[in-house]
Parts: C-alpha cells; structure tokens; sequence
C-alpha cells in the first residue's frame, strides 16, 4: 500500500509521455503496447447506468489512471460517456411463454422455502437465495447475456469486477471465476435494512437480501460502502475477507460562483421522488412557510407519488409555491442547483438504512454552493456540524420543518452558502478517489512497469 501513490504517478508520466511523442507511427504503436498492458475492470449495476453517480465516477477514475472499463447496465436518461465500453442491459421480453413464467415462478417458491425455513443454515438460505435470484426472468436474462458477451469477446477479459449492490453480485462472482480475477462489491445501502417501512419486503424481501449478501460479500475480494455507520455494521455482521472501505459519494470538482440570497428564496429538493423520502411531509409543511419561501423538487418518481404530493399541495392551496421538475443531464446537476438557496433532505429515522443515510445530494448541495437543510441523523449531522453548512431538522414533521426553514434568515442563508462554497474545495471526488484507488491498486497490482 506504501507504493501506491508512485504507481498512480508513473502511470500518469506514461500516458501523457504516449501523448507527447510526435512521430505518428511511433506513438500509434507505443499506444499499442500501452493498451495490451492496460488493466480492465468491469463495473455491473442494474440501474440507468449513465446517470448513476457512483458507476459514473467509479468509470471516471479509473479510466483517467489507465484502465480500460467495461459498462454493463440499463439505459439512463443521460448520454454515456465515450471512454466507456458500454453494454446496454435489456428488460426479460413480456412475450415469454406461460409455461416459462410458470416455471420462473415455481422456481422463486422453491428457493423463498429455502431461504426462508434454512435462515439458521448459512448454506441452505444462500442456496434458496441464488435458486429465487434465478427465478426472476430479468436478473437470469442479464446475468446470462453479461456471461455471454465476456465469454464471445476476449479482447475485453478483466482483471478486476465491481458488483453494485448484491442485486449484480452473482454474474460479478461468475466473471471472476470465468477470468481468476478479483471482484468487490460496491454497497450503496445498508441490504438487510433496506425497505424496514414495507412488511412484505421485512417478511421476505430482509431474508433474500440477507442470504445474497452473506453469500456474496464472503466471497468478495473487497468491499465498499458510501458512509462510516453502514461501513461499520458491515464489518459486524459480515464474514469479510478484509475491512470496508469508506468511499464517499461526492462529485467531480465543478464549482459554482457564490449567490447571495434575494427576495425569494428557493428550497430543492432532488433526487428520486419516492413515498420513503419524506417528501408528503415537506409539501405539507408548505403553508406554514413565510412568504418569501418557495420549493422545487427535482427528479423522476412514480406518476402516483407525483400525483399524489400535487394533490396535497392542491387541498392546502399552495400549488403557486411549488415547481415538480423533471431530472436534468448528469453534468447538470450542480449548476442547476447553483440556482436554489436551500437544499433540503430529511427522512425519517426508522432502520440503520435511513440513520446512516449520506447520499449524493447532500455533497452536490455543497458543490452547488447551498446553504442545507437535512435530518439531524449521524452521518450527515457530523458533516454539516464540521463545515457549519446549515441547520440540522429534528423530526420529518410538517411543523419542524417550517420552523427550521423560516428561522433561516437571508444573512445565514449567505454564510451557509459561503461555507458551502468553502468546502466544496475539499469535499469532491478528486480529493475521495484516492480511497478507490489505493484498494483496487492493492487487489490488481499495475502491469506497465
């Protein structure tokens, strides 16, 4: 580990030195040689690829300190970057036939039996779980195309392979048997914990997650997670190979000119508009606002959760102060948000998923140059209390809401965005990289000498 800042280093010399030899013919085929050398990774995720942070910036890095990287997900509302190796994952056909959906789903009930009644017996639930895992027609489709692809094409043989979440844990596993490579698992969230406001998820979907997770996250060479407290309940209840690391889910540096705050004051919100962000709760406090106030949520949802916080905003009349706006292109977020005053996330502490929540907005608030308004919860108080980035809010509570909003007066709101500013020289991913990429130099030593 002493060593890996000079290898990060010379590769780095190596490449701009590839770019600097003027003799055309020479550089093709030292560029050449440089390729055959270059190390691949593979990075899985089953979400719109081209507008998820982590897989964007994960690609970022690693192909910026000379790897070649492999994409492999579903399409996103952004466009894909050209460094990329991209592999466009697609929905299971609905035209499937009766008799196969019949046995996908008989194949699920076997293995919930399994995983269900053999939960004292690590072997057992792990075997229901991959059996269930199966079972469902889009994971076994694109666990099998990934398969194929690596199989059909050798120039794209990895040295390393990032599993997102336990959902991309098993063709990730198979990709590292097929090539004897490393892989590690990236958690953004806390599996066991994940939906603990849903029944049906607590009485089944825990136990699916669970059995996946101790399966996969032994077997993994590494594993990372985006905060301290999931971090360490990882390490508690997980049989790990080695410590999680801590990875934080910061931007790129993009910073934006200080705004001071004007007449009307702005509140954002973006990100995913789901029942279980606390978002009915914010609409409802809107009443209690002071004139000067107004709120924007931005992102994609469910057409029922839209629906729903417009009714709701409809019945208390305040439809005039509120903006649901569609997401913006990845390289937008930030300069879209430079436009708010206040961003605003607070949720309800009621699982370790919610308490240890740090998630990507709150860095992009910063790097945006907000004054913010979160959940006072462990991970993101400690940050907000160390750059005095703005106020903390008890409960998700409609009148703790606005009360915490309309104490914030226009000269803190000024000082919080300063601040914000400030620290967004420190809190962005060229400064949180080097935790990424000291481990996946430690688990895939470079090649290029």
């Amino acid at each position: 580990m002493q060593q890996t800042p000079h290898v990060i280093e010379r590769t780095i010399d190596v490449m701009d030195w590839l770019l600097s030899v003027e003799d055309v013919a020479a550089r093709a085929t030292l560029q050449q040689i440089a390729t055959k050398y270059r190390r691949t990774a593979w990075i899985l995720s089953f979400t719109g690829v081209a507008n998820e942070p982590r897989v964007r910036r994960q690609a970022w890095s690693l192909s910026r300190w000379g790897w070649n990287v492999v994409v492999a997900g579903f399409a996103g509302h952004s466009s894909t970057p050209p460094d990329w190796t991209y592999l466009q994952l697609a929905d299971c056909p609905r035209s499937r036939s009766f008799a196969f959906r019949g046995a996908m789903l008989l194949q699920r009930q076997a293995g919930r039996l399994l995983y269900q009644y053999g939960k004292r017996v690590p072997c057992l639930a792990s075997t229901g779980a991959r059996l269930s895992y199966f079972g469902l027609p889009n994971w076994r489709q694109n666990h099998r195309e990934i398969l194929r692809i690596a199989e059909a094409t050798p120039a794209l043989r990895g040295d390393l392979v990032i599993a997102h979440d336990f959902h991309t844990c098993p063709p990730a596993a198979a990709l590292a048997r097929l090539w004897d490579v490393p892989f590690m698992v990236d958690c953004h969230e806390y599996g066991r914990g994940q939906y603990m406001d849903n029944p049906d998820w607590v009485r089944d979907g825990r136990l699916f997650a669970s059995a996946l997770q101790d399966d996969y996250l032994a077997r993994a060479s590494a594993v990372t997670t985006v905060c301290d407290g999931i971090r360490d309940l990882l390490n508690q209840e997980q049989k790990l190979k080695r410590p999680v690391v801590t990875v934080r889910s910061m931007p790129l540096s993009q910073p934006q000119p200080f705004r001071p705050a004007g007449d009307t004051l702005t509140v954002l919100y973006h990100g995913i508009l789901s029942r279980d962000r606390g978002l009915q709760a914010l609409v409802t406090s809107l009443p209690l606002w002071q004139p000067r106030f107004r709120l924007v949520l931005r992102g994609n949802g469910e057409t029922e959760v839209i629906a729903n916080l417009w009714r709701v905003a409809a019945e208390l009349g305040v439809t005039h102060r509120l903006r649901i706006e569609p997401p913006v292109e990845f390289d937008q977020i930030i300069p879209a948000a430079n436009a708010a005053d206040i961003g605003y996330f607070v949720q309800d502490d009621y699982s370790p998923q919610k308490r240890f929540a740090l998630p990507n907005k709150l860095f992009e608030y910063v790097m945006a140059g907000l004054a913010l308004c979160v959940a006072d919860l462990p991970e993101m108080a400690s940050l907000v209390r160390q750059y005095n980035l703005g106020q903390l809010v008890p409960h998700c509570e409609p009148q703790t809401i606005a009360e915490t909003i309309n104490a914030l007066s226009r000269s803190d709101i000024d000082r919080y965005k300063r601040a914000s500013v400030a620290a967004a020289s420190v809190l962005n991913w060229e400064t949180e990289q080097r935790r990424l990429l000291d481990l996946v130099n430690s688990l895939v030593p470079e090649r290029l000498a």
